[in-house]
């Protein structure tokens, strides 16, 4: 089903030359410019090209439009999207993305450049790729839990679920395996570079192994709710991840045509389908928090307003014409901030709370300086402790990692922020805890079970 083929291979192709996403100089050079139906010559660098257009592209559409009007950022105040502020969701919600993260410059793409880079003797360039692959299926399977992996990319007609334990196991050392080559430093004699078109880190191995070691800790706490253990695991990986804010991985954007933010041309299409959300709002400022106008520009009457989950308030604030909306504004992906806010929760875990504190505070003087905010701004923390500390470190936590899919796992593991979900009731039983497996996918594989046989809740989320 998922076997590599030429209709997967051209499909980079067009996902390099049609897609609407991102991309630096992705659509310049003499790789690019040879016959795309010569398919066996297709180059490193143009796998990678696709591969990293479909990993952020993942990230920053429907995934985190649904999940950011979930977790309350942004209400759905038109069309599907005020269904989905209902916690409508069916096979067909996210049932692209699914299938997405397995063709045209998915897991098909990814383990051929794998291939392709270590045959070349490029380890560099092969651990780059192994945190692609990592970083596709850890958070696909986040989502949706048992997937198809060991035998997805193969000849075996219908793969397997692999359970969602069997595939973080899986990923974890796919990550070690990423940071051994990039430390070898084994460029190979083969290809010109590695890679030439990394627009994140250009090729500074160095940055990809700390954001291997941040991506590690992450998914080390999907798992801390099952195994406390795994706190030490994501702290121990997390002093090791990325190391300040301009270190970042994050989705590149231009204002040049067809390389525009997805957010810019999500609004610029369905100017009536996201506003504000009250429950963000109204946080930002009872913190005076300055992020406020950084996140929404005021309404009509100078005001900052949020529409309340499951209220259609078209009227209410919209994300930041300067920053949110601008066309060329990139994307957190993985942060410093969430990885130093990992260090805060691991450390008050394991009883530290002088060094979660520390670190509490540290992160906010960080967001200061990278807004160029007043020094003090976001204020100190002082005199926590208990669960009154752990409260303000997810709740710093929620405010920094704003639209990005993360926040839904925090939320499903620590049960914070407390959500009064549309309607009223209890959130833990109102707003899902997982997506549904697509239509496409189950009619093709009979591993997918049918949408009333499958759990509620993935293995990681028990409670």
């Amino acid at each position: 089903m998922m076997r590599i083929n030429l209709r997967n291979i051209l499909a980079v192709l067009v996902t390099v030359l049609l897609f609407t996403g991102c991309g630096k100089d992705f659509l310049e050079g003499p790789e690019v410019q040879k016959d795309p139906n010569r398919a066996t010559e297709i180059s490193a660098d143009q796998l990678f090209n696709g591969i990293q257009v479909k990993t952020y592209y993942q990230q920053e559409a429907e995934m985190s439009r649904l999940l950011s009007i979930w977790m309350q950022y942004l209400s759905g105040t038109d069309r599907q999207t005020s269904i989905i502020g209902e916690y409508v969701h069916t096979e067909e919600t996210l049932g692209d993305e699914l299938e997405e993260v397995y063709i045209e410059g998915g897991l098909v793409d990814i383990e051929e450049l794998v291939k392709v880079t270590e045959a070349a003797g490029n380890r560099v360039y092969a651990g780059i790729a192994k945190f692609f692959e990592a970083f596709v299926i850890g958070m696909a399977s986040s989502l949706w839990g048992d997937l198809p992996y060991s035998e997805a990319i193969s000849d075996v007609a219908t793969p397997r679920l692999d359970s969602m334990s069997e595939i973080y196991t899986a990923v974890q050392n796919l990550l070690d395996e990423a940071i051994q080559d990039l430390q070898s430093g084994e460029l190979g004699t083969t290809l010109a570079s590695s890679p030439q078109n990394d627009v994140n880190f250009n090729a500074d191995a160095n940055k990809w192994i700390a954001a291997c070691y941040s991506l590690k800790a992450r998914f080390y706490m999907h798992w801390a709710e099952v195994d406390a253990g795994n706190y030490t695991s994501a702290m121990n990986a997390a002093r090791q991840g990325i190391d300040s804010y301009t270190n970042n991985f994050v989705t590149y954007h231009s204002a040049e045509l067809n390389k525009e933010s997805i957010y810019y041309l999500y609004q610029k299409n369905r100017d009536s389908y996201l506003r504000a959300n009250q429950t963000i709002v109204e946080l930002l400022k009872s913190r005076n928090d300055p992020r406020l106008a950084l996140y929404f520009d005021p309404d009509a009457d100078g005001e900052f307003v949020g529409s309340e989950q499951g209220d259609s308030n078209v009227e209410a604030s919209m994300l930041s014409a300067d920053e949110y909306l601008r066309q060329d504004r990139s994307f957190d992906l993985l942060t410093w901030e969430e990885t130093q806010l990992i260090i805060a929760e691991c450390a008050y875990q394991a009883g530290d709370e002088a060094t979660a504190l520390a670190t509490l505070n540290q992160v906010r003087r960080g967001i200061e300086e990278r807004w160029g905010f007043q020094a003090g701004s976001l204020g100190t923390a002082e005199n926590l402790s208990g669960e009154a500390l752990l409260d303000k470190i997810m709740e710093d936590k929620y405010i920094a990692l704003f639209l990005n899919m993360e926040t839904y796992n925090d939320w499903k593991r620590t049960k914070r922020p407390v959500f009064t979900p549309t309607g009223g009731g209890n959130p833990e039983i109102k707003i899902p805890h997982r997506v549904y497996y697509s239509e496409d996918m189950r009619n093709t594989n009979p591993n997918i079970p049918e949408t009333s046989q499958q759990p509620l809740r993935n293995a990681n989320d028990p409670n």
